[in-house]
């Protein structure tokens, strides 16, 4: 199969996408349909969709087909699952930036992260405070619990970089479950990430799950609203 071909399809999808031709949120023509309308093989088409989707037009999902993304120019989150900042600015061809503010080991912590990480009695913490950033505009606040038993060999260096995948050298993060409020920046926080005091914004708290349903991580992160967006696609279950 030649290289370009695939590419070449992409081009033509995401032209159709942008003039409009499928709209927001819209289902486009399956695998098999779109391989007749250009005259080749599935396989093809399939690494066409992927190349959409790593250009943030849609989303695949792959009991129901693939969805049209909203276009968006601030940073997107949630519809490609479990990612973190780095991943998402990488997929997004962004340069990222990490600041660590507090690196520290710990069993002192609040019974919000005793609960959310089932921790037992006085068992040790990484809590990790990070500003992310991205060409130089501060994104994100980030305070982290990480269990110290999936990264022993932590230090505030390799902090600066993706947790999950330090982690994942010990153990597979499977998905995640978080809760999304709106709020205000305090004046500390918005010290820190060099914005007007009262900003809007996202607080997610999230819990990182392995296969088997044990809690590995769990964060809070402050995310701007006027440069941050969380994209979901939500389905009817009968």
């Amino acid at each position: 199969m030649p290289e370009y071909l695939y590419s070449k399809i992409a081009d033509k999808l995401e032209k159709v996408i942008k003039d409009g031709e499928y709209g927001v949120h819209q289902k486009l023509p399956s695998e098999t349909e779109l391989s007749f309308q250009f005259d080749t093989s599935r396989l093809t088409i399939r690494k066409s969709i992927e190349e959409l989707e790593k250009r943030q037009l849609v989303v695949k999902d792959r009991n129901r087909g693939t969805f049209v993304l909203a276009p968006d120019s601030r940073i997107s989150s949630g519809s490609n699952g479990l990612v973190g900042f780095s991943e998402v600015a990488k997929r997004m061809h962004l340069k990222s930036h990490t600041q660590v503010l507090s690196f520290l080991e710990t069993s002192d912590v609040s019974n919000t992260v005793k609960d959310q990480l089932r921790l037992s009695d006085k068992e040790m913490v990484w809590k990790i405070i990070r500003l992310r950033s991205i060409d130089d505009y501060s994104m994100t606040h980030e305070e982290i619990y990480l269990k110290q038993k999936f990264a022993k060999n932590l230090n505030r260096e390799k902090a600066s970089g993706s947790l999950f995948e330090i982690i994942e050298k010990t153990i597979k993060i499977a998905y995640g479950s978080q809760e999304l409020e709106s709020v205000l920046s305090s004046e500390k926080l918005s010290h820190e990430m060099n914005i007007k005091a009262g900003s809007p914004g996202f607080l997610a708290h999230t819990t990182s799950y392995s296969a088997d349903g044990y809690p590995i991580l769990y964060d809070e992160s402050f995310y701007r609203a006027d440069k941050y967006t969380f994209h979901n696609i939500l389905y009817r279950h009968n």
